[in-house]
């Protein structure tokens, strides 16, 4: 055992000693040098800028068998660069430690690498209408050299996004992108047909008067609008129609329409009789009776209230008023006029401004006798311009004349190309209507009217100046011409008993004398006269007959 340790520690010494000796002899071969990180004339690059620093150069001291990792030693440079200038600038960098030196010549090329800046200017509340140009919310680019370049910033739009490009007198570029953000913040707009209240008449059915709804983005959108709520036409009351529209960015619109159902129908009212009812003076007037009924309440007649009274002895033209109102408050009025008149004394003379002549022409024919008639009636007296167009009926020239009626010349014939043919032919017929009058009366008869009246133009078919001619000529040989100045049309536009009455009251009411043109040769012109007679009479009217010194009413010849 105590040999074991004798060898083991006799090892050990040996075991140093040859370590020893190894770690010498490593000593005395190894080689110690200085070597730079960077190699000779290898160009180093620097960041042109105020705040630019110096590339970092590193030397290591380290043995090639001892020490080979080394340690880094501080390194000296020598030579100026400026930072703030583009440009090559000749350096050396210098290291020494423990008696060895080392240097390295180089370069520090000093550029300009970083672009600009672009700042965009943003906020999150702004938005642009997607029908609208984009308006630009403002930029500012900036570089480290040239300062502000915002004049050099290239803008473009496209697809929706805003690219802004910049680039700084080295050529470094910079880009950023905007991204527009679209909004539509309009409501749709709808417009109702009709008006946004409408009354509709109980019993009828509603039809949708229409709409139309539009976008400022999308344009017509009538056909996204939906309507809510009905209408019942046969209930009254108020219904609310909604009209309702989203356009695609979710802006909706509502317009409601009030349809007020009720009952707007007017009764109906109507009268017993005839609306005109005349009556001689000292006779008695009696209501004739009336109904009045209704589309909602039916039956009204004993709503009906009447107002007016009648004086019977006294002439004149009196109104009754006929109102009733439904339940609904619709009111309807009507009136009857009652016409008090006194039979014209045979010895009327034209009195005031309120004379009426009744003029017929073309006959005698076979309603002149029914005509006679009706004037004796009512004690009025007419003037007739004669024709022998009816031979049959030419002894109704003496029968009128012989009740008291004037006679006047028209013409034989009524055959314009024969009369006008010549001042001879018109003579000629005159002279055989002039002896068929004298004839019938025994009076020879001054008063004349030709046919078509003095201005007619068809004469000029047929002689040019005729009218002139003669119509002077009748007056230089003591004759007396008249025309008219109240129209009963009923020769040509009127063809019932109501419009040839309507029209001669309504032309008489214009002048203070009137000479009204009929023709007894028409039923229903026939039937008319009574109606103007009484209304005349009830109104204050006088009827004569014309007479050669009668105001006369002459048209100017226009042939």
């Amino acid at each position: 055992m105590k040999m074991n340790k004798t060898i083991i520690g006799v090892s050990c010494v040996v075991a140093f000693c040859l370590l020893s000796i190894i770690f010498l002899l490593l000593n005395i071969f190894n080689v110690y040098a200085l070597e730079f990180n960077i190699k000779e004339d290898q160009p180093l690059v620097a960041e042109c800028g105020t705040d630019s620093v110096l590339p970092e150069v590193k030397a290591i001291y380290k043995g090639n068998l001892l020490y080979t990792r080394g340690k880094q030693i501080d390194v000296k440079m020598e030579g100026d660069v400026n930072f703030s200038e583009i440009g090559t600038y000749p350096v050396i960098y210098h290291a020494s430690h423990n008696g060895l030196s080392a240097s390295v010549n180089t370069t520090i090329e000093v550029k300009d690498t970083t672009p600009p800046e672009i700042q965009l200017v943003t906020n999150k509340d702004s938005f642009t209408s997607p029908i609208a140009q984009y308006v630009e919310e403002g930029y500012k680019a900036v570089d480290n050299r040239d300062g502000d370049v915002t004049s050099k910033v290239i803008r473009e739009e496209k697809d929706g996004i805003v690219y802004y490009t910049v680039s700084d007198a080295c050529g470094n570029k910079a880009t950023v992108e905007r991204k527009i953000v679209y909004k539509d913040v309009l409501a749709p707009t709808i417009v109702l047909n009709g008006g946004t209240e409408v009354e509709l008449e109980v019993g009828s059915n509603y039809t949708e008067l229409g709409f139309t709804a539009t976008d400022d983005c999308e344009g017509d959108i009538t056909q996204k609008v939906t309507v809510d709520g009905t209408v019942d036409g046969q209930k009254c009351g108020e219904y609310t129609l909604t009209y309702k529209v989203t356009d695609s960015y979710g802006n909706s619109a509502k317009v409601n329409r009030k349809v007020i159902v009720k009952d707007m129908k007017a009764p109906e009212l109507t009268l017993k009789g005839d609306n005109s009812i005349y009556i001689l003076i000292g006779g008695n007037f009696s209501e004739p009776g009336y109904t009045a009924s209704d589309n909602i309440d039916g039956d009204i007649t004993s709503k009906v209230k009447v107002s007016g009274e009648v004086d019977t002895n006294k002439t004149g033209v009196y109104k009754i008023t006929y109102e009733v109102l439904d339940s609904s408050g619709n009111k309807q009025t009507t009136v009857r006029t009652v016409g008090v008149y006194k039979k014209q004394e045979a010895t009327a003379t034209e009195v005031g401004e309120k004379v009426v002549y009744l003029t017929f022409d073309d006959g005698p024919s076979k309603y002149t006798e029914q005509l006679l008639n009706i004037l004796d009636k009512y004690g009025v007296k007419a003037t007739f311009f004669v024709t022998n167009q009816y031979p049959t009926y030419q002894h109704l020239i003496g029968e009128s004349h012989r009740r008291g009626h004037t006679i006047a010349i028209h013409t034989y014939t009524h055959i314009y190309a024969d009369i006008y043919a010549s001042e001879e032919a018109y003579y000629e017929d005159f002279n055989k209507i002039q002896n068929l009058c004298i004839e019938q009366t025994g009076i020879l008869p001054k008063l004349v009217r030709f046919p078509g009246g003095t201005n007619n133009a068809v004469s000029k078919k047929y002689c040019t100046g005729i009218m002139s001619t003669i119509s002077q000529g009748l007056t230089d040989n003591g004759y007396y011409y008249t025309d008219w100045n109240v129209e009963s049309a009923d020769a040509g536009g009127a063809r019932t008993k109501e419009d040839v009455f309507n029209n001669v009251i309504s032309g008489i009411q214009k002048y203070n004398t009137s000479i009204v043109l009929q023709h007894d040769t028409t039923q229903y012109s026939i039937d008319a006269v009574e109606d103007i007679i009484l209304w005349g009479l009830s109104n204050g009217y006088t009827f004569l007959p014309m007479t050669e010194s009668s105001k006369l009413v002459q048209f100017t010849p226009k042939n």
